[in-house]
């Protein structure tokens, strides 16, 4: 086989593919090119999950025909000049191949204005081909359309997903960008409906409140940190705000949204002993430092940074975390050891043995038809039982979920209808899933309706459950519902187990013995009582013998 040179078309689309992976990719090309124009208003309307057709219009600086006919070609941009700038990379696209790119796998139409002229001027391009230019009536500022992503190159095309996936991964990317420029007014259409309407707010809180909600927003713990690397502003969730996924921790330098990465294992061992297996803190990071200490070339598509001095961001994101938590101390993952007595935390009082609380109330055996003793709870909620052949320390959390899954799955679920509707809001990404779901919902007892845009109202939830959820709140479960309804159409067994999770005990909450034998009593007689719902262990044996070879007895 001999060497030769490819043909110009294909090396385009080969470089194309670098950089547009998927409608998500090429609407967070297009937008970073808006915000790093200067723009104060971006609109995003897709068509086929953005597959047959997706468009960003922006108020920005806008260009003159030349600068039209060199941003369509590869390799020219306006943010760097020479070698050294790429240290100090203060833009969000910076690499000159956006427009390039998606004009080689896709029918573009480019119109732009600058300010000063009188009229903007429009570009049609073809598989990367010019096909036309004119003049073009157009206000200050540029419009993108892209249509029939792919086009000619059909191996990629068949890998895309769903419209309605691909709908979901572009929403989230521009979920991500509003969150990090508050400043930016956003308005999204999907299938020619508004799902998002953001006009510009003065702070970040305010654009989270447009994003996830007024009640969720106020709720969130605002820190902030400086070291003599950085300063980091963040907005942390609680323990009870915490979710099924990752999706809702970001971090942004100058309004770049990246994930945590490195800076991971900093968050977790604040959050850690205050979260059970499987739900995940949400927090909005902004931090500033020297873009010389950022290297934003580690990842292909600029979504994880390194660090220069990456331990100490780690402390500050940390430290931050902690402080969010109510101050209570927790070791910074590289000191080791274990806390002491004196700071484990204390989040929650145990009831009185004699005037047990409401929580928990069911019918159980004599304590002689027992064959355990309850020994106690832990400070850190867990309880330790007595056997004949040793001991067993039992995740009150995890057992009541199991209670819960077993007692109602399977079944249809009466809703507790509310005397006052509440009103439920998810994020705009997360809407139009928890919308096709209302039917299977309403068999679990949870009646929604739309309520606007990403809001919903609520009027129903599964009566065995709703006295305990109206206290704990409904925006956390219905999130959590939203987000596993965003991987397609899980079972009903599934969603249970969500409903579930959200009314069952937090981890670290405190019973007092009644509720708690009460509970272990209906936990030993389920059918699975190893596992919870999810897979994880609920009760991990001691046994004598092997707690006396481990006291070399």
């Amino acid at each position: 086989m001999r060497i030769h040179r490819l043909e110009e078309e294909v090396i385009r689309q080969i470089a194309a593919g670098e950089v547009v992976e998927r409608p998500a990719s090429a609407a967070k090309e297009l937008v970073e090119n808006a915000l790093d124009a200067g723009a104060m208003r971006v609109e995003v309307e897709l068509r086929g999950g953005g597959i047959a057709a997706l468009s960003v219009r922006d108020d920005g600086c806008g260009m003159d025909p030349e600068e039209m006919r060199l941003a369509v070609e590869r390799h020219t941009t306006s943010k760097l000049r020479e070698e050294e700038d790429l240290q100090r990379v203060r833009t969000l696209g910076f690499r000159g191949e956006a427009l390039a790119a998606l004009c080689a796998v896709a029918r573009v139409v480019l119109t732009s204005r600058p300010s000063g002229r009188a009229e903007g001027y429009m570009l049609r391009l073809e598989g990367g081909r010019l096909t036309q230019e004119r003049p073009a009536a157009h206000a200050v500022g540029t419009s993108v359309a892209m249509e029939e992503l792919f086009f000619n190159v059909p191996a990629r095309r068949a890998f895309l997903q769903s419209p309605t996936a691909e709908a979901r991964h572009t929403l989230a990317v521009l979920r991500r960008l509003a969150l990090g420029h508050p400043q930016v007014g956003f308005f999204v259409r999907s299938e020619g409906r508004g799902v998002l309407e953001a006009p510009p707010v003065v702070d970040r809180r305010a654009r989270a409140a447009q994003i996830y909600g007024r009640a969720l927003a106020d709720a969130l713990v605002e820190v902030e940190l400086a070291s003599d690397e950085a300063r980091l502003w963040g907005l942390f969730g609680t323990p009870e705000a915490a979710r099924p996924t990752r999706g809702d921790q970001i971090v942004f330098l100058k309004g770049r949204p990246v994930r945590l990465g490195p800076l991971t294992r900093h968050l977790y061992a604040a959050y850690e002993r205050y979260l059970p297996r499987g739900r995940h803190p949400l927090c909005l990071l902004y931090l500033e430092l020297d873009p010389a200490a950022v290297d934003v070339n580690v990842h292909p598509r600029k979504e994880e940074v390194r660090f220069r001095g990456q331990g100490a961001v780690g402390d500050l994101v940390h430290g931050a975390a902690v402080r969010a938590l109510g101050g209570l101390t927790a070791p910074a993952p590289h000191a080791g050891g274990l806390p002491g007595p004196s700071n484990w935390p204390q989040r929650v009082a145990s009831p009185s043995p004699t005037e047990p609380g409401p929580m928990y109330r069911l019918p159980h055996l004599d304590p002689g038809d027992r064959p355990w003793r309850l020994l106690g709870q832990t400070s850190r909620g867990y309880a330790v039982l007595e056997m004949e052949d040793g001991l067993e320390v039992l995740d009150p959390h995890a057992a009541h979920e199991r209670v819960l899954f077993e007692r109602y799955s399977g079944s249809q679920v009466p809703a507790q209808t509310m005397l006052i509707p509440v009103e439920v809001v998810v994020p705009f990404d997360r809407a139009a899933a928890l919308e096709r779901a209302l039917p299977r919902l309403a068999e679990l007892g949870i009646v929604l309706e739309p309520f606007g845009r990403g809001s919903f109202r609520l009027s129903g939830w599964p009566a065995p459950l709703s006295d305990r959820q109206a206290k704990l709140g409904y925006e956390a479960p219905v999130l959590a519902l939203a987000d596993v309804l965003l991987d397609g159409e899980p079972p009903n067994e599934e969603l249970w187990r969500r409903v579930a999770c959200a009314a069952a005990l937090k981890a670290g909450e405190r019973l007092a013995d009644r509720e708690l034998l009460a509970l272990i009593d209906e936990w030993k007689a389920c059918r699975e009582p190893g596992r919870c719902p999810h897979g994880r262990p609920v009760v991990v044996p001691l046994s004598w013998g092997e707690l006396e070879r481990k006291l070399g007895r």
